[in-house]
């Protein structure tokens, strides 16, 4: 008789928030919350949503020497640093605009991650995301690497919500993304359960 194999199964991080358990002691990642942006077969990559950096928007884009006008209040929101890999390159992480940019990427229906510099171009305008984080950098892992961590206990995995996302500020993220679980003022009274 022939066996039947089951495939195994995939579990989808896309839009989820990954937040790190108390035992994290990477600087980096300690009492993090990373936004999933995408989570595939071939890895994944995300934006860490707790480290500030000394950047706000406005600064960023006279640093980066776009055109900048005169008569536009340009966002004094703080600039992330959203991970330690490509940290050369600008990640957008947005409300749904009724503009299409050269670069942007669809992670639901209300959210999109862009890396092209058109949409700096309405930063200060009508045309500006109505929500929008700024990062720097971002994480990302093999295949199967991220599993494996959540498997290990490193991270607890929750669905993102918008609230957290876009209006939490970036020091409180961590307490109010545990809070999604039910987990109040950071109080774990456990030590190995990693996803629910």
């Amino acid at each position: 008789m022939e066996s039947k194999k089951t495939a195994p199964t995939f579990m989808q991080l896309k839009n989820h928030f990954l937040i790190a358990m108390p035992m994290q002691q990477d600087d980096y990642f300690k009492q993090a919350v990373i936004y999933i942006c995408d989570h595939n077969e071939q890895g994944s990559m995300g934006l860490v949503l707790t480290q500030p950096t000394d950047l706000s928007v406005a600064e960023l884009v006279a640093k980066m020497n776009f055109m900048m006008a005169d008569n536009r209040q340009y966002p004094d929101d703080v600039v992330l640093a959203g991970g330690p890999v490509s940290v050369e390159n600008g990640f957008i992480l947005h409300r749904k605009t009724k503009l299409d940019f050269q670069h942007s990427y669809k992670i639901t229906d209300s959210i999109q991650l862009t890396t092209s510099a058109d949409i700096v171009q309405t930063f200060g305008t009508m045309q500006q995301p109505e929500k929008f984080i700024v990062a720097l950098g971002c994480a990302s892992w093999a295949p199967g690497q991220l599993e494996a961590e959540i498997a290990d206990n490193f991270w607890l995995v929750v669905p993102a919500d918008e609230y957290t996302l876009f209006d939490v500020p970036a020091t409180e993220r961590w307490l109010a993304a545990n809070s999604l679980l039910g987990i109040q003022n950071g109080n774990f009274v456990y030590q190995q359960i990693g996803h629910c």
